[in-house]
């Protein structure tokens, strides 16, 4: 990247915030609607509804999502995105003590994420230079980590008197505030396409896609990793709640998770080049499946944050580099729909795999939940080997 021209200067200031801020609503929220659901009663099963509820609607749009982008370019997608977050800000404000706006509020979050990132990272990979692309996604992957680390200091506001948990109306009026202000951002972008127009781009069915060599074993990868850090976020608020542990240490556990991250992806691009692309995504999978399985023995609380640090440095390595491969794997004009079936598979994962440790949340508890979804990642670890290694 060529930082020293205005016009980059001026895109990677507009798409830093955008990414900032979308990162702090998700991770102030989500981990704000998962303390009220049980601050209101209901039992560990229902941060796996929240959830899927966070997962479905997405899903149905991500495709819907990435043909926009391809065939208008990115702003609108984004345009649509910020609307949905501010609606998603302003149901869980308003609806902070019934079960059904939490549920919606999450949904709405889902839906708004989905069209900021597919825009996000269109925008992106359309800029990133020939042999550059896992050091470019890198730095914006390491943007949105720097989000995820600020958002959960939302969760610091001093709770209602007689509760333990963090207030939520406050945590989504805040997150309303930031949602207007990433409306605001995506208008900044202009109109400009960065994908280039390919007549018969409607021909790449999904099938067809997904047919590609190796497509579908990135899109698991994918889907595996971020349906664990999703897991990991709704259930690490039951976990310090069941321990009797106070909530500034989750803040320490989640910004310690994803400073790890931001470490290792502003690095991504001396990682891949040292390590190779396959080596390294697999070695990562593997030891953030140990980290999370680790949470689950009792520990001090040092050694708990130590690793969710672990956790977070190699979960974080393996987000970009599946980015990096499908854009690699992608017919020309067909970027950002690509990049919307990857978000799709990861929308299916985190609903098949919070469905499967609802169930373990029923007979294990939250150490179960985080055992299956380790366990998960070993395989993420073995689809990981279909990476094509750089020609000789």
């Amino acid at each position: 990247m060529d930082q020293l021209r205005p016009g980059v200067r001026r895109f990677w200031a507009l798409l830093g915030a955008h990414a900032i801020l979308v990162m702090v609503v998700s991770y102030a929220l989500r981990p704000a609607l998962s303390y009220a659901v049980l601050d209101l009663g209901y039992g560990s099963v229902w941060p796996a509804v929240l959830t899927a509820a966070f997962a479905v609607p997405p899903l149905i749009l991500a495709l819907t999502t990435g043909r926009l982008v391809d065939r208008v370019g990115e702003r609108p997608g984004m345009l649509l995105g910020a609307v949905f977050l501010v609606v998603a800000c302003l149901v869980a404000w308003a609806g902070a003590r019934h079960l059904a706006a939490l549920i919606v509020s999450t949904a709405l979050l889902g839906v708004g994420i989905i069209f900021s990132m597919v825009g996000e990272q269109s925008a992106v990979a359309g800029r990133a230079r020939a042999g550059g692309l896992d050091s470019t996604l890198g730095v914006y992957t390491f943007l949105t980590s720097l989000g995820q680390m600020l958002g959960p200091l939302l969760l610091l506001i001093p709770p209602r008197p007689g509760s333990l948990v963090p207030p939520l109306p406050p945590i989504a009026l805040a997150c309303a505030v930031a949602s207007v202000l990433i409306l605001l951002t995506s208008c900044g972008f202009g109109g400009t396409r960065t994908a280039p127009v390919v007549a018969d781009t409607g021909t790449w069915s999904a099938p067809r896609l997904l047919g590609l060599p190796g497509m579908w074993r990135a899109m698991l990868v994918s889907g595996l990793i971020l349906a664990s850090i999703d897991v990991a976020l709704a259930y690490l608020p039951a976990l310090v709640h069941a321990r009797g542990i106070a909530p500034y240490w989750l803040t320490a556990m989640l910004a310690a998770r994803a400073v790890a991250q931001m470490l290792s992806r502003i690095n991504l691009g001396r990682l891949s080049e040292r390590f190779g692309r396959r080596g390294l995504t697999m070695v990562c999978c593997a030891v953030s499946a140990l980290a999370l399985g680790g949470l689950t023995v009792p520990a001090p609380i040092a050694v708990l944050i130590a690793l969710a640090a672990v956790y977070g440095f190699t979960a974080g390595v393996c987000q970009p580099l599946t980015m990096a491969w499908v854009t690699e794997l992608a017919p020309s004009g067909t970027r950002g729909t690509v990049l919307s079936l990857r978000l799709a598979g990861n929308r299916i994962a985190q609903t098949l795999i919070p469905a499967i440790t609802g169930a373990a949340a029923a007979t294990t508890g939250v150490s179960g939940v985080l055992m299956v979804t380790g366990a998960t990642l070993g395989v993420a670890a073995w689809s990981a080997a279909a990476i094509p290694r750089p020609p000789t």
